[in-house]
């Protein structure tokens, strides 16, 4: 059956680098910013965004003639900006779908974004321009999420050297639920070595004391350890924040001897979620188990 071939861009009002960077938490934004249009986008088998993964699509009441379909992930590019995906099941009218998506800057703040799908019609099926129109809403919505990101910082002064602190940050694993069992409950690597390469996927399980939480799914982004920065996004685990992406600097703080742990944010909150302060508080908590651990044990991170 001969192969047939359908190509849309859109212009986005935002640069290449943030639409790219808001795409990755895409399984979390569409359901929290879209509803009507997506009520479930989650991985069912596999890593999420690495190739081979899939996910589970489930359209929203806006589109009531639309059943559920499986994406897999075929290749994530960072450096080209460039993802590929093929449908599994779906729309029984159309055979070996297949789509590439492509962001190329086109301004400072502007990004042409090109879909290109490539089908084999069954019968005498149309081109399929609803799937054209599924993918530019999902490109605004992306958009839309893109002007929404607010920001939040804290700071906390922790008695101990910055050295040792940024040490204490790499075992918190094990030191986190030595002293709040209850809080957290542990830390499980499932992808990569969470402090490690960049890119690796670690679970973390909160205890009874934190009940509402359950889980939250953290990757990775990067760890520089000439600066003592650490960027890490949260995956999914709260619903309350589609988009949360935390940056740690680790540094002096006035007191020789002292360190200054700095927290920044960027969020995008759903409904009328507010700032994510139960995040921060949970950091402000970390902060304080790593200043008691150097404290107890200063000659470990010596």
């Amino acid at each position: 059956m001969a192969q047939h071939t359908l190509s849309h861009s859109v212009v986005l009002e935002v640069s290449a680098d943030d639409i790219w960077e808001v795409s990755k938490q895409l399984d979390e934004i569409l359901p929290a910013l879209e509803p009507e249009y997506f009520t479930k986008s989650t991985f069912i088998d596999g890593i999420p965004g690495e190739p081979g993964s899939i996910r589970l699509v489930k359209p929203g009441p806006a589109v009531p003639h639309a059943g559920e379909w499986k994406e897999r992930l075929d290749f994530f590019d960072e450096e080209s900006k460039s993802s590929g995906y093929t449908i599994i099941g779906g729309d029984p009218r159309y055979n070996n779908v297949t789509s590439v998506i492509k962001c190329v800057a086109s301004g400072k703040s502007s990004t042409e974004v090109t879909w290109t799908c490539t089908y084999e019609p069954v019968g005498d099926a149309p081109a399929p321009e609803h799937m054209k129109e599924g993918v530019v809403k999902v490109l605004k919505t992306l958009e839309k999420a893109v002007k929404s990101r607010q920001t939040l910082t804290h700071t906390e002064t922790i008695d101990a050297s910055p050295d040792a602190v940024w040490k204490a940050v790499h075992n918190l694993d094990n030191i986190v639920p030595k002293y709040l069992p209850d809080v957290f409950e542990s830390a499980t690597n499932i992808s990569g070595q969470y402090y490690g390469k960049p890119g690796g996927i670690r679970i973390v399980k909160f205890g009874p004391a934190v009940p509402m939480a359950g889980e939250l799914w953290e990757r990775l982004d990067f760890s520089d350890d000439a600066t003592k920065t650490m960027g890490v996004s949260t995956l999914k685990g709260d619903p309350r924040y589609p988009y949360l992406k935390t940056i740690k600097v680790v540094g002096p703080a006035a007191v020789e001897g002292t360190t200054d742990a700095v927290w920044t944010v960027t969020y995008i909150a759903a409904g009328n979620a507010g700032p994510p302060e139960s995040h921060k508080h949970m950091y402000m908590q970390v902060c304080k188990v790593i200043g008691a651990e150097l404290k107890a044990n200063p000659e470990a991170y010596a």
